[in-house]
């Protein structure tokens, strides 16, 4: 089993200090203990709008300054992975969470109990192919990012607030529709994956989520096998089958750190369409380290 040596994670620090944005140094810091996580609270006031969303790149594939459904989802990600929830005392964070659920609950409309990851104005700035607003994402992304955030809103309001408790209805809805969901996408088992870690932390649904993991479980074996999905890209699901191959993909992933000391990117935008690609791949050089470092800490392969 390898493990990111102490060498490594210094180089690491450095470069990120030199290639990556604000908030990807300030994760980054945070997940090796240089500064407390409430950092993290600053960084995303800045890309927060005043109708709570969350917009101006935050996600760095979509260069709208206006709110977006998932660029929400990406503000939470980013709480959830430094251990922020509704017991957090903090009142920047407090701000934060209730203006965000004023967007997603009220300002938002559900279709067939989903938010449409993207918006339509998305279409006037630079963006992938993947947050193009139109009806082929909305289907392809299907249950994400929406049961993601379902399972943070559980995570991160109080019991007595409003949007507890249409998160809590909401999720009754969306375990339904993937228990009943025989065609699946990557997306689908991110989003699932990310709520069954939300739930888990919060003992809710716990008879529900024993055929939810059941289900998921046998989902991401049949799309690994079909080349559809990364078996890193499930990070919290225990499962000796998807274990066994993710320690290979584990192994790979501290392979794969470039000779500048960070991983490079490998994805595009989908399109030639948009100058802003490039910028977004230089981005994307911090954003993803600092991805891969969190998941190579939560499998404990930090030396």
């Amino acid at each position: 089993m390898k493990l990111l040596s102490k060498d490594m994670q210094d180089t690491i620090a450095k470069q990120m200090s030199l290639k990556a944005r604000d908030i990807d140094v300030c994760l980054y810091n945070i997940l090796d203990n240089s500064l407390p996580k409430e950092f993290i609270l600053d960084c995303l006031s800045f890309y927060q709008n005043k109708d709570g969303g969350f917009g101006n790149a935050l996600y760095i594939d979509n260069y709208n300054p206006n709110s977006s459904v998932y660029q929400v989802y990406e503000a939470f990600r980013l709480l959830d992975i430094c251990e922020f929830d509704s017991n957090s005392k903090e009142e920047l964070y407090d701000i934060i969470i209730n203006k965000a659920g004023n967007y997603l609950y009220n300002r938002n409309t559900l279709i067939n109990n989903k938010w449409n990851l993207n918006t339509e104005s998305n279409n006037n700035y630079a963006h992938s192919e993947l947050f193009e607003y139109n009806d082929k994402n909305f289907n392809l992304f299907g249950l994400h990012p929406s049961m993601a955030i379902v399972g943070y809103s559980l995570k991160f309001f109080k019991e007595t607030k409003a949007y507890y408790k249409k998160a809590y209805n909401l999720a009754i809805k969306l375990i339904d529709e993937y228990l009943n969901k025989n065609e699946v996408s990557k997306y689908d088992l991110i989003s699932v994956d990310s709520f069954i870690n939300s739930a888990k932390h919060l003992g809710l649904f716990k008879d529900e989520l024993k055929k939810v993991e059941d289900k998921l479980k046998k989902d991401v074996i049949k799309l690994i096998d079909e080349n559809k999905i990364d078996p890193l890209d499930i990070i919290y699901l225990d499962y000796d089958k998807l274990n066994t191959i993710r320690d290979k993909a584990l192994d790979d992933l501290i392979d794969d750190i470039k000779d500048f000391g960070l991983w490079d990117y490998k994805k595009s935008w989908g399109n030639m369409k948009y100058a802003e690609e490039d910028s977004a791949m230089i981005k994307w050089i911090g954003a993803n380290s600092a991805n891969n470092y969190y998941i190579l800490k939560h499998f404990e392969r930090i030396e």
